[in-house]
């Protein structure tokens, strides 16, 4: 949380200070420049408990431009890992919650610019969710990197189980609940309402329509607003920024009362190391997710990091992955990210040919 609210003023300062020595409102990169920024992965909190409600992922306020289209598949593979007890294992006499288990989302996007600085889009999720075969890869990550394991070897290996109390005293468990389905359809606007030298800023609207089907049902249609912006540093580095606020039905939902509202905010930077090459860092940062298990950790903090690869003039490859560096009691402990958008180039019209070249 510290990493992020640095990471958040220096942005604001650095920013601010480029703002007063900027004053021509020029074009933010665009897709002819020889390096444009790509922008953020747009990974989503994909811990167990989160995976079927709206969350707001970092991104840009680059849009399309008019006549442009973009089609993206990504498949975003999670594991997750939580509990309070009295002590670590598979006995406790005080088991206020235990998630363990893994979630899978592949995404098919498509975005149509309408306009230079509008652009819409829907995405359409395919999840999964089950005991999954990441644990021991994980704990091994943990050992070579000397980080904390939560004492995950203490406990059951690749096994789906998200059970406890609510805060007042009922037992839930989502033991039946794994398995595939469909996710909830969203769909989605970007106004870029300011395009200049120093921050380019835009607004982005979600909604969610009630379409999950199997163990993801139930969770209802939702609402995003989210504003972002972002600022290039020279030829090499862009900072992106972003705040917004989220609002779901509560449920419950298979035993589980979800906050009805919640704040988003982001923080990322890119480095633009070759003509095709970015990599990039994002902090993601929200408010509690859970309104009724007990003793449920009320911040949702994560780090994602990775490279982003033009492998043609219209074919961007994103290879990420997420790692909780302090708290994975109610995030993902550890996710892959693998995304594949193509972006066809625009049909200009040709200009009439002359007599002269018609003979």
């Amino acid at each position: 949380m510290r990493l992020f609210a640095l990471s958040l003023l220096v942005g604001i300062l650095l920013g601010s200070a480029g703002s007063r020595a900027n004053g021509a409102d020029d074009p933010a990169p665009g897709p002819e420049s020889p390096s444009p920024r790509r922008g953020p992965f747009e990974i989503r909190d994909d811990q167990v408990v989160a995976q079927p409600r709206l969350t707001l992922p970092a991104t840009t306020p680059d849009t399309l431009g008019k006549g442009r289209h973009l089609f993206q598949t990504a498949t975003l593979w999670s594991n997750s890992f939580g509990y309070t007890q009295d002590v670590a294992g598979e006995r406790p006499k005080d088991r206020r919650f235990l998630v363990d288990g893994e979630a899978a989302t592949v995404e098919l996007l498509f975005v149509h610019g309408f306009a230079k600085d509008l652009d819409s889009g829907v995405r359409v999720p395919l999840q999964w969710r089950g005991g999954g075969a990441l644990d021991r890869l994980i704990d091994t990550w943990h050992r070579v990197l000397g980080l904390p394991d939560g004492r995950r070897p203490y406990f059951l290996r690749d096994a789906f189980r998200v059970e406890g109390i609510t805060t007042d005293r009922e037992a839930f468990s989502w033991a039946g609940d794994s398995g595939f389905g469909l996710g909830n359809v969203e769909a989605f606007g970007r106004w870029r309402f300011h395009r200049g030298s120093a921050w380019s800023s835009a607004l982005i609207g979600r909604v969610v329509l009630p379409t999950a089907t199997g163990p993801f049902d139930g969770n209802g249609a939702a609402a995003g607003l989210q504003w972002v912006s972002a600022r290039s540093f020279g030829p090499k580095l862009d900072a992106y920024l972003g705040l917004g606020g989220t609002i779901q039905g509560a449920g419950p939902v298979r035993g589980v009362r979800y906050e009805p509202a919640r704040a988003h905010a982001f923080a990322a930077f890119e480095w633009r190391a070759f003509s095709r090459v970015s990599f990039l860092v994002e902090s993601n940062i929200a408010s509690r997710l859970v309104d009724d298990i007990d003793r449920y950790p009320g911040v949702h903090w994560l780090v994602n990091a990775g490279a982003s690869v033009e492998v043609s003039a219209s074919t961007r490859l994103d290879l990420g992955f997420t790692e909780n560096f302090m708290d994975q009691m109610a995030t993902t402990d550890f996710a892959f990210y693998v995304a594949l958008r193509v972006r066809p180039s625009s049909r200009e019209a040709s200009p009439p040919s002359s007599p002269a070249s018609r003979r």
